[in-house]
């Protein structure tokens, strides 16, 4: 391979590379930007930048988790729950993002309303075992929560 190829093809690498990673920064702020100007109380606080993964408090006691995956080029995100003891997690869904700005190849991620509908679809199963739990007024750990989402599996 000559010179010139290896140009061309560094170059279109780094170039997709950094549309990837301009996706990820314009989701992360749109999520941002969404959560905290809707009217509706989600209890969501902000913790972290889109550099580190995004983190969301939930009620005080967990925290949500949005990273991409490791791995060059790699175009998954991942929404997991950690425990307030931070040893415990549980991977809730994962998402596809694409270097067209497409979650799920459906949803752009420039849309406020739409990412937040998207992420709130990836964690909704959390709120209802919360609410159900409240409601019955049982505990609700994280490995109680594992156990009631059998579909899901441990990080």
């Amino acid at each position: 391979m000559s010179l010139t190829e290896i140009s061309h093809k560094a170059a279109f690498i780094a170039e997709r590379n950094h549309q990837l990673n301009k996706q990820w920064h314009t989701y992360c702020n749109t999520l941002i930007q969404a959560i905290t100007t809707t009217k509706q109380a989600l209890y969501l606080e902000i913790k972290s930048s889109p550099d580190e993964g995004l983190h969301f408090s939930l009620f005080n006691h967990f925290t949500l988790q949005i990273v991409r995956d490791t791995g060059f080029n790699n175009h998954t995100l991942h929404y997991v729950l950690h425990a307030c003891d931070g040893k415990s997690r549980l991977a809730l869904a994962s998402a596809q993002l694409g270097c067209d700005g497409l979650l799920d190849k459906r949803v752009s991620n420039t849309d406020r309303q739409a990412v937040l509908e998207h992420c709130l679809a990836q964690i909704s199963s959390v709120y209802d075992y919360l609410y159900q739990a409240t409601q019955q007024d049982e505990p609700l750990t994280l490995e109680t929560l594992a156990c009631a989402l059998p579909c899901l599996a441990r990080a």
